[in-house]
């Protein structure tokens, strides 16, 4: 902006003169002090901004927070940084804590015993990366997370679903269907779920190796695998929308049938009848057999729900296809044996628009 003075040449020169408006043609230039301005209306005041500047609010959402998540919240607007600034000090403090940090319990002693977790060293709780686990829910930080398997694995990680988990729509078949499986983005898991993910998934693609060879499409005589209940069962088990009950036959010794026992008391009181098994008799639901060396080892008979069998594809018989390519692909619906979430198929996608986003995890 130009200001326009008029002196007079007779007068002496006073720095602290009041500028007069001037015209020029049929634009008027006035003082600075004479301009009127609109004040602008701040976009950023709103009820969330108002309610960052309450404390008892803010210290309630900030317990559900990692540092990280703090810091970006501060970064939105200058309203947002105003609001949190005055709590600083408090509201670092009360962040949220990885449950490995102070408070002692099954995970600590899990912890304790593996000296090497991810980089190679122990180090104290992290305060900036803080998530919960993605197949437990257990609070853990970025130090305590369980190394993420390798990419070439992820293909391994799908488990078959049966006809009825797949046509059931995904609010009724979990309740994470909004938040399904994202391991193809990020893998967020604590050191006991994360162990032994790679010995499950090559035992459960040796079940399909061991029924493509013992089938009668490759010129065998046949065995019966995969006629009646010999089949692959749904991976949800007694979850399964088709789950029914099935007796089954376990081997165990002396030792092991108190211990058996003693874990499942709750699955006892389902699974034997009144009257029998709660007493150590020979009876049609256990049975005494004489082994190998004399060894007298005892078969029980108990009814546990066992999901559905699933499908088995033409090409995957006669080996034109990979096992669960389908799952692979991303065509059809399936489970994750990492998080333990339904995968989204094709269907789902089109439903719900397009691939599920990452919403946990780093």
């Amino acid at each position: 902006m130009v200001v326009v003075l008029e002196l007079d040449g007779d007068d002496a020169f006073d720095p602290y003169a009041r500028p007069t408006a001037l015209e020029h043609g049929s634009v008027t230039i006035r003082p600075k002090e004479e301009q009127t301005y609109t004040e602008r209306p701040n976009p950023n005041i709103n009820n969330f901004s108002n309610a960052l500047g309450c404390y008892p609010i803010v210290t309630q959402l900030t317990q559900y927070i990692d540092l990280n998540t703090l810091h970006a919240l501060s970064r939105t607007c200058r309203q947002f940084r105003a609001n949190l600034l005055q709590y600083r000090t408090r509201l670092v403090q009360q962040t949220l804590h990885c449950g490995n940090e102070s408070t002692p319990g099954p995970f600590s002693d899990h912890y304790s015993r593996r000296s090497v977790l991810v980089s190679g060293r122990v180090s104290p709780c992290a305060r900036d990366m803080v998530s919960d686990c993605r197949r437990c829910g257990h609070i853990i930080c970025r130090n305590c997370a369980h190394k993420p398997p390798s990419a070439s694995l992820l293909r391994q990680r799908h488990r078959r679903l049966c006809s009825k988990c797949l046509a059931t729509p995904l609010p009724q078949l979990s309740r994470h269907w909004q938040d399904p499986c994202t391991c193809d983005s990020s893998v967020y898991l604590c050191a006991p779920c994360g162990t032994g993910l790679n010995v499950a998934d090559t035992n459960y693609l040796r079940i399909w190796t061991w029924r493509t060879r013992y089938s009668t499409y490759l010129g065998g005589l046949g065995t019966g695998v995969g006629e009646g209940n010999e089949g692959v069962k749904c991976w949800r088990g007694e979850k399964c929308v088709a789950a029914q009950e099935v007796e089954v036959e376990i081997d165990c010794s002396e030792e092991g049938r108190t211990s058996d026992r003693e874990s499942s008391e709750s699955d006892s009181e389902r699974h034997w009848p009144e009257g029998e098994g709660k007493e150590e008799r020979a009876g049609y639901w256990q049975q005494e057999i004489e082994g190998i060396g004399g060894v007298v080892k005892k078969k029980i008979r108990k009814r546990v729900r066992m999901g559905k069998t699933v499908k088995e594809w033409e090409d995957e018989r006669d080996g034109k296809d990979e096992v669960l390519g389908r799952e692979a692909r991303g065509e059809a619906r399936s489970w994750c044996g990492w998080c333990g979430r339904v995968v989204w198929g094709e269907k789902d996608q089109k439903a719900f628009g397009g691939a599920p986003e990452s919403q946990g995890g780093f």
